[in-house]
C-alpha cells in the first residue's frame, strides 16, 4: 500500500485494539446492498447496533458508541474516515429495509437494483438529494466523519445486469449534475470530501449516455472519482458476456478517457483494486491483482481497495 490508498471497509475489518494502519490515506465505511444505517439515522444512541459489520470477518465493533470510538482512533493515526452507502432498493436476495418501505415514492429502475434518486420525499418535504446531504451532516456531527462516498446507483442510470439498458439518458446530465451540487454543498459545509464511484467503469463518453459528465460533476463539487476496475469479478464472472469491455485492457483504455476528461480540474481519480471478500467468498488471484496495479497505477492518483476488510483484519 502507499499513502495514496483508500480502503473500502466496514466495521468487521477492524481488530480491537486497533493496529497501526500504515500506508493508508483513508477508509470508507461502506454500507452496500442494504442501506439502512445511512438513510434511517436520526440521533446518536451509544448502545444501538449500527449493522455496519456485515462484510468484514470480525465482530469487535458494532454499536454507535463503537463507531464513534473507531473514528476517533483512526483520526489519531491521521486517517480520513468517510461514510458511504449504495443507492439500492432491495432485490431478489435483499428485502427493502424499513426506511425504504416507508418511502414508497423511491422506486427501483426497471431491471435494476438502483433507486431512481429524482423524487420528492413526502414525509420529509424535500428532494432525495437534499435528504442525503442532511443525513450526512447529521452523521458527521454525531461521529466526526471526514466525508461521504456515493456508492453504486449514484452515478447515472444503470443496471449491472444489462449495462447498456439506460444508454439513452444524455439529456439527464443537468439533473445528475444538480444532484451532485446539492450533496456536495452539504458535505463541504462540514469541510468534508465527496467521493463517488464512476459509472460501471465505462469510458467518459459512454458514461455521458447514462446521465453523468464527470467534468460537470467536478464543477458541481465532486472531490474524488473512483473508477471501477474489476477485470476478475466483472470481466470473468458477473459480466463475462461483455468481457472485452470490462477486462484489464478495457480498463486501461477507459481510465485514460476518464483521466483526460478531468484534466485541469481538482478531482482526484482512484481505481478499485480487486482484493476479494472472505464473507462473500469472492477471491482475487494475487498475480492478477499485481498486474492490475502495474497497468493502472501510472494512470490514476491512487488506489481504492475492494474490499480492504481481510487485509486489515489480518493485522491483529
Amino acid at each position: 500500500m502507499n499513502d495514496r490508498t483508500w480502503a473500502c471497509v466496514d466495521l468487521g475489518a477492524f481488530p480491537r485494539p486497533l493496529p497501526r494502519l500504515a500506508g493508508l490515506q483513508g477508509v470508507v465505511i461502506m454500507e452496500d446492498r442494504d442501506p439502512q444505517f445511512f438513510l434511517s439515522f436520526r440521533a446518536y444512541d451509544p448502545q444501538v447496533e449500527t449493522r455496519l459489520n456485515r462484510h468484514g470477518p470480525l465482530r469487535l465493533w458494532s454499536t454507535q458508541q463503537d463507531l464513534k470510538g473507531l473514528v476517533r482512533e483512526l483520526h489519531k493515526q491521521r486517517l480520513q474516515v468517510a461514510i458511504g452507502f449504495w443507492n439500492y432498493g432491495g432485490g431478489w436476495l435483499h428485502r427493502k429495509p424499513p426506511w425504504l418501505r416507508e418511502h414508497t415514492e423511491l422506486k427501483t429502475l426497471p431491471l435494476s437494483s438502483h433507486l431512481n434518486p429524482f423524487v420528492r420525499l413526502r414525509r420529509e418535504g424535500m428532494d432525495y438529494a437534499e435528504y442525503i446531504a442532511r443525513q450526512y451532516e447529521r452523521l458527521q456531527a454525531a461521529f466526526g466523519f471526514d466525508g461521504l462516498m456515493l456508492g453504486d446507483g449514484l452515478c447515472g442510470f444503470g443496471s449491472v445486469w444489462d449495462p447498456d439498458r439506460y444508454a439513452n439518458n444524455e439529456r439527464a446530465i443537468p439533473q445528475w449534475t444538480r444532484l451532485y451540487r446539492v450533496i456536495a454543498d452539504g458535505v463541504h459545509r462540514t469541510r468534508g470530501v465527496l467521493l463517488a464511484y464512476d459509472h460501471l467503469g465505462f469510458p467518459y463518453r459512454e458514461a455521458r449516455k447514462h446521465g453523468v459528465d464527470y467534468r460537470m460533476l467536478a464543477d458541481a463539487g465532486l472531490d474524488v472519482l473512483i473508477y471501477q476496475s474489476y477485470p476478475q469479478a466483472w470481466g470473468e464472472y458477473l459480466l463475462i458476456e461483455y468481457q472485452s469491455r470490462f477486462d484489464l485492457n478495457a480498463n486501461v483504455k477507459n481510465l485514460m478517457t476518464v483521466r483526460d476528461a478531468l484534466a485541469g480540474t481538482d478531482v482526484k481519480v482512484l481505481y478499485t483494486l480487486e482484493l476479494g471478500d472472505s464473507v462473500e467468498r469472492w477471491r482475487a488471484a494475487p498475480d492478477r491483482t499485481r498486474a492490475q496495479m502495474a497497468a493502472l497505477d501510472p494512470l490514476a492518483d491512487g488506489r481504492f481497495l475492494v474490499w480492504g476488510n481481510d487485509i486489515i483484519a489480518r493485522r491483529s
